[in-house]
């Protein structure tokens, strides 16, 4: 007997991290029974942003104020769900240039729908912002590692059966990081190259996480 799919399963998988069309069963219930989804995290104050074109769903807390969430009943504001959490110079860093690429592969005209990149070339954009690295070896290790961040930020994703480390950026970094956040993000960093970061725990950025996965930037 064939196990059904439900919005229910739909539900849970958004909690855990952003839902792709390439989730063909979830993706499909998303869209027949959008609405009982989207009344379900609306009654717990969070809002499923949806870009059907682009094959995307994820989860964002809703900016109630107190006014804002008064009613008939004088209901005090729910409480915030998704935690904040603080990205690390570079792993923000990396975020802005798969951006930046991101916009040039949209600029194109290669015909093609994702912008792939392999393992060396996600070093490569990093290396610059290490001038003064002695010990290679430690810091394609800590560049490896922020790449790892970001796909479980779900951000990048690692493509399977592919003989080389191939990563797909995905669509949601346009919803995640707006081109018009580019440059304001750019100075913040500026700014933060004075105060060490070469430092694993320098904030320079949040993201939203809801049960430790990504859900707003």
């Amino acid at each position: 007997m064939n196990e059904r799919i439900t919005a229910r399963h739909v539900i849970v998988r958004l909690i855990g991290g952003p839902l792709y069309h390439s989730d063909t069963d979830l993706w499909r219930i998303l869209r027949t029974e959008t609405a009982t989804v989207r009344d379900h995290f609306h009654r717990m104050g969070l809002e499923v942003a949806m870009d059907e074109e682009a094959g995307y769903a994820f989860l964002r807390q809703t900016e109630e104020t107190e006014e804002a969430a008064e009613t008939e009943n004088n209901e005090a504001p729910l409480p915030r769900l998704m935690r904040r959490t603080p990205l690390s110079y570079h792993q923000t860093l990396l975020l802005v240039l798969l951006r930046e690429r991101l916009l040039q592969h949209d600029q194109s005209a290669d015909g093609e729908e994702y912008l792939h990149l392999d393992h060396d070339q996600l070093l490569d954009l990093q290396r610059p912002y290490f001038p003064d690295a002695a010990n290679e070896k430690k810091t394609e290790d800590r560049m490896g590692r922020t790449i790892s961040r970001l796909v479980d930020l779900g951000v990048l994703r690692r493509l399977k059966n592919r003989s080389e480390d191939i990563y797909r950026v995905e669509p949601i970094l346009r919803a995640k990081l707006p081109v018009e956040r580019i440059r304001e993000i750019r100075d913040r960093l500026s700014a933060h190259l004075g105060e060490a970061p070469s430092q694993e725990n320098d904030e320079t950025a949040e993201e939203e996480n809801s049960d430790g996965q990504p859900a707003d930037a």
